[in-house]
């Protein structure tokens, strides 16, 4: 059992499916990737499926029945019911599933209980607040004809999710998506699918109609598919700057969906010689750090007022050397600081 939470620990040989339809189900593609321990590169799970273009059809039929069909007869009411649902089975289930994606990603349990559960649980409520508050607009009728605008969701929607915060992206696009009315594909990195796989479940015990949200694991090949597909009016990337160029042309080249982007960054920290130094040291070293430094947003530059550069400089050198001693097993509650999610990403920073 887990010391943090009721649930007991997952398998991750369970999570080496598709998730369609509310189920899980095997994938008509040969392909399989394997996921690893950064910390020692032991396998985790193999046989994970490499979804392609008939499981990405088969899941965009379903997300079509589920729109057309029980999903889009839910009010805006019985859609904040489901979420809030999904919130309260998140606080027993979060963290098992933070845990299994830990294996892969790297991350340390240690912040899994404070900084992540409730970062996630309390995006769900936020987005359930706003089911009831789509409202349109009216123009004045001037010329005699009556004028009204409506919001209205756009049906099936895609996600294709980064391995550095696996969970976080997945409730950041699944509650705004849902909560809306629309139905989501989620293809998660894969570096750290298990996690994502993990969470299908959850969504059906919740209340929401089969096809709402499915999960599909694959690499860019898969990602691709429903970039350029035909019957997705909408798909999320994060990751890096180049891929989202490529699913913007995709996007282009097929039916004009709407895309949104969010791609690397070189975050600043500024400090002036009136800042209090130990609160500005502490939170620029914890920028750079956390996820060791696998965040789109950590602070990669800070800019100092000369005046203080130098005691600034010299302090955080010594801090930085001494957060080496945080570093350790990523499963160890102890630990702050774990490894890189693979070689490949080692060796690139």
């Amino acid at each position: 059992m887990n010391s943090t939470s009721s649930a007991p620990d997952l398998d991750p040989w369970s999570f080496t499916r598709m998730y369609i339809n509310g189920e899980y189900v095997s994938s008509s593609s040969s392909n399989t990737f394997t996921v690893r321990n950064p910390k020692d590169n032991s396998v985790v799970a193999d046989g994970i499926p490499i979804a392609n273009s008939d499981d990405v059809d088969l899941a965009v039929e379903h997300a079509e029945e589920a729109f057309r069909g029980p999903w889009s007869k839910f009010t805006a009411s019985q859609r904040m019911q489901c979420l809030h649902r999904l919130a309260g089975l998140l606080e027993d289930q979060l963290i098992p599933i933070l845990t299994l994606d830990s294996k892969t990603s790297g991350n340390p349990v240690s912040i899994i209980p404070t900084r992540e559960k409730n970062y996630m649980v309390n995006c769900i409520l936020y987005y359930s607040g706003w089911t009831d508050k789509q409202k349109g607009d009216y123009f004045p009728t001037d010329d005699g004809f009556v004028k009204l605008v409506r919001h209205e969701p756009l049906g099936v929607c895609a996600a294709i999710n980064p391995f550095n915060a696996p969970i976080a992206t997945f409730f950041f696009k699944a509650a705004p998506c849902l909560a809306t009315g629309n139905v989501l594909i989620v293809k998660p990195s894969e570096k750290t699918p298990l996690g994502s796989l993990a969470l299908g479940p959850l969504f059906k015990k919740a209340g929401f109609p089969p096809g709402v949200l499915q999960i599909l694991p694959g690499d860019g090949s898969t990602g691709a598919l429903l970039a350029q597909h035909m019957r997705v009016h909408k798909i999320s990337f994060t990751g890096s700057i180049n891929t989202g160029k490529l699913i913007q042309q995709a996007a282009a080249q097929s039916n004009l969906k709407r895309v949104t982007l969010e791609l690397g960054g070189k975050s600043p920290a500024i400090i002036f010689e009136d800042a209090d130094l130990d609160n500005a040291l502490k939170w620029t070293i914890n920028a750079i750090l956390a996820r060791s430094g696998q965040v789109c947003v950590a602070a990669t530059r800070v800019y100092v007022q000369k005046s203080i550069s130098e005691d600034f400089i010299h302090r955080y050198l010594e801090m930085m050397k001494a957060a080496t001693d945080d570093l350790g097993d990523p499963q160890d509650p102890s630990v702050k600081l774990g490894p890189l999610v693979d070689q490949g990403q080692l060796e690139r920073v």
